[in-house]
């Protein structure tokens, strides 16, 4: 039995023609996959985001 704590990936929709133009974007750039860029942004920003300092907060969600 698989449970939501045993589980190690979740499955994100994003639109198709979003992850096409993404994909294809990164044609060259030595990324493997739309998901794999999508993973570094997150672990990239993620700790701006959880940040209390509230410039960093706004940056991370794109206000400034």
């Amino acid at each position: 039995m698989v449970t939501w704590m045993t589980k190690k990936y979740v499955n994100i929709s994003i639109p198709r023609p979003l992850y096409e133009r993404l994909a294809k974007a990164l044609e060259g750039t030595g990324y493997r996959s739309p998901t794999e860029y999508i993973v570094f942004m997150i672990r990239k920003n993620l700790p701006d985001l959880e940040s209390s300092n509230p410039e960093k907060r706004l940056r991370a969600l794109g206000y400034i």
